[in-house]
C-alpha cells in the first residue's frame, strides 16, 4: 500500500530572473511571481544587474516607466509615471512596493546574483529581510527542471 508521501507530485516551479529596473519590468515580474505562488507553485527570482535595486529597502519608490518610443527625458518620464500610478490608483491596483511584500509574505524566494552584488559593492545589509545572495551557477542549479523561466 502506497502512503501519501510517495503519491505526492512535486510542486510545479517557477523560476524569473529579474535584470532590469522598470515599472513595467517589475510590474510582469511581480504579478507573474503573485500568481505563480497563488497557484502553489514554488517560485524564485533572482535579481541581477540593476535589477538588484527591487529588493533594496527604499529602491522602489525610485521605478519609473520608460515608454518605448518616447523620449526618456527625466521630466517626461516622471509625468508618465505619475500618469501611470493615478491609473493604478483609480483601478485600485498595488503598486509595486505593495506586490513585492505581498510576494515575499507568500513565500515567493528572493534570489540576489552574488557577481552583480559584487561588483556594485553590495551586501547582506544591503537588501531586505529574506533575501539570498547566490552565485549564478547556484541558481541555475536551483532552476533547472523549472516547468516555466522567464526574464524581466
Amino acid at each position: 500500500m502506497a502512503t501519501a508521501d510517495t503519491n505526492k507530485k512535486p510542486r510545479p516551479k517557477v523560476a524569473l530572473v529579474c535584470s532590469n529596473f522598470t515599472m513595467q519590468s517589475a510590474f510582469g515580474l511581480l504579478i507573474l511571481a503573485l500568481n505563480s505562488a497563488r497557484l502553489g507553485y514554488e517560485t524564485m527570482i533572482y535579481f541581477t544587474f540593476e535589477g538588484l535595486n527591487m529588493i533594496r529597502p527604499g529602491k522602489l519608490a525610485d521605478l519609473r516607466y520608460y515608454q518605448t518610443g518616447v523620449d526618456p527625458s527625466e521630466e517626461k518620464v516622471g509625468e508618465y509615471t505619475a500618469e501611470l500610478h493615478a491609473q493604478m490608483d483609480k483601478k485600485d491596483i498595488p503598486y509595486c512596493e505593495d506586490m513585492l511584500a505581498m510576494a515575499h509574505h507568500e513565500g515567493v524566494r528572493f534570489l540576489a546574483c552574488k557577481t552583480s552584488a559584487d561588483l556594485f559593492d553590495l551586501e547582506q545589509r544591503d537588501f531586505m529581510e529574506g533575501v539570498e545572495i547566490m552565485l549564478a551557477s547556484d541558481f541555475l542549479k536551483q532552476a533547472t527542471g523549472s516547468d516555466l523561466h522567464m526574464v524581466f
